[in-house]
């Protein structure tokens, strides 16, 4: 369903949701979506629920977009020992055109790329980036296929083996985030999330640092801040999930060193992120933030209690510093929403 303000009433919302930017309560980045929702607190938006033909025709484009992938890999199944490298890789290859001329199909019919990003597209919008995905993933496993076919005949498979993830990973990478541009939805966001995070191994493996935990938990910390950045630009258009995404990957780049030699600065990286969770969500007020900085003081008070006492606190005693850990952040983090929502 979309929702959007009768003419009629765009005097009462508008100098609303102008004030509010003002005094910067609100991105103006936002200020559609803020438009939006003031009209609908206000009861003055008119709802328009998607036609019923609409919705079959999704239904139908996710329907055919499966039975070309199911066919193709029905083929694959029956036929690929069979088949040469080159095949191989000419048929997947050829699945990731098709769905991305049938992604380009469905955006011209229309009205163009541009029109997609108009809230009425929505239907249109989401089939274009599902085809768009899985022609990216189409057209990585293409990539892995014949990269697994070179570095063989270089006969150096050990040191090439991350030459393999890496090509896969970042076709995937860039393909998704055109697909993305040209149409965005979670799943788009999804995708260029994965292709990133499978990029960063290979890429420090190719520089022999995969087996430094510091190095590797720093790099998924760095995509992590970038990712949340872009969230909070606009960029991904689905804010709040970019910024789970982007809270998750900053959480599990401050753990990695935990494994490690080098724990301690799993620990420190750990509490550092979760008091900057807790001090960037009494500024942004998103939820995302306040549950990174729960689960870092969750997570990093019992691993360095453990660590220190060198487990002389037992089973029963980890689990109780780690509920009452988990309380105290959870206090906090409820008084610092109670403080944010009605500050004094």
């Amino acid at each position: 369903m979309s929702t959007e303000v009768a003419p009629r009433h765009e005097d009462r919302v508008i100098p609303v949701v102008s004030a509010l930017e003002a005094h910067g309560l609100i991105d103006p980045a936002r200020h559609q979506e803020a438009v939006e929702v003031v009209a609908e607190a206000l009861g003055v938006a008119e709802v328009e629920a998607t036609p019923l033909r609409r919705r079959l025709a999704e239904l139908a484009g996710y329907l055919g977009g499966a039975f070309v992938v199911a066919a193709g890999a029905l083929f694959v199944a029956e036929q690929w020992t069979d088949l040469t490298v080159a095949a191989q890789v000419l048929l997947l290859f050829g699945i990731a055109v098709l769905l991305f001329v049938a992604g380009a199909a469905v955006a011209v019919t229309g009205g163009g790329f541009a029109a997609l990003l108009d809230a009425e597209q929505s239907v249109r919008r989401r089939l274009a980036s599902v085809l768009f995905t899985g022609g990216s993933a189409a057209a990585a496993a293409a990539v892995i296929v014949w990269l697994i076919d070179v570095v063989e005949q270089r006969g150096n498979e050990v040191d090439d083996q991350w030459l393999i993830g890496f090509g896969g990973s970042l076709t995937l990478l860039v393909l998704a985030t055109v697909g993305y541009r040209l149409a965005h939805s979670l799943l788009g966001q999804l995708a260029v999330a994965v292709g990133a995070a499978y990029a960063i191994p290979f890429v420090l493996e190719g520089f022999d640092l995969v087996d430094a935990p510091v190095v590797v938990g720093l790099a998924f910390l760095g995509l992590g801040l970038g990712w949340l950045v872009l969230a909070e630009r606009g960029v991904w258009h689905e804010v709040v999930p970019g910024q789970i995404l982007g809270a998750a990957l900053v959480v599990v780049g401050a753990q990695i060193p935990v494994a490690s030699d080098d724990a301690w600065v799993g620990y420190l990286v750990t509490i550092l992120v979760a008091m900057a969770g807790f001090t960037v969500y009494v500024v942004r007020r998103a939820w995302p933030y306040l549950a990174v900085g729960v689960v870092g003081v969750t997570l990093a008070v019992p691993e360095a209690l453990l660590d220190w006492t060198e487990g002389s606190l037992g089973t029963a005693g980890v689990l109780l510093v780690a509920g009452v850990t988990l309380l105290g952040a959870s206090l906090l983090g409820l008084r610092l929403r109670k403080e944010v929502e009605h500050p004094s």
